[in-house]
């Protein structure tokens, strides 16, 4: 998606600021799924980003012309970025909400199918065994 071989700030700046409103799309829409499935194009990104950063700085930096260019590029991925995080913490909490329903609901109804002893007669009724689950996308 994003190429590697990006030299120019202006060009990795703008792929970045690419990725990220469509990340933010996604997660406005919480579609976690398809947002974490981005990871690797998004750290792809983000080095190539600081890559064309440090090759920038270490040319000279950006010429007199370009700068209100970089400028207004430099707003924009500050802006992204934060709507960014604010959306994933938004996505994160309602993950959390919703594993806290599912753990209520298997709280309040325990299975209590029969179950025999060690003499092969039925068992009495027991606690239901503590319940942890884990997602990752």
């Amino acid at each position: 998606m994003i190429p590697t071989a990006i030299d120019d700030l202006p060009t990795a700046s703008a792929a970045l600021a690419a990725l990220l409103e469509h990340e933010n799309r996604l997660l406005e829409a919480l579609d976690l799924a398809a947002a974490a499935a981005l990871l690797p194009a998004k750290q792809g990104a983000t080095t190539t980003f600081l890559r064309a950063q440090v090759r920038t700085k270490s040319s000279g930096g950006i010429p007199p012309a370009g700068h209100v260019a970089m400028a207004g590029l430099g707003a924009r991925l500050r802006t992204l970025a934060a709507e960014n995080r604010r959306l994933l913490e938004r996505g994160l909490a309602a993950q959390g909400r919703v594993i806290a329903v599912i753990a209520r609901a298997v709280r309040a109804h325990p299975v209590t199918a029969p179950r025999y002893g060690a003499t092969g007669a039925l068992a009495g009724p027991r606690t239901p065994a503590p319940l942890a689950i884990s997602a990752r996308l």
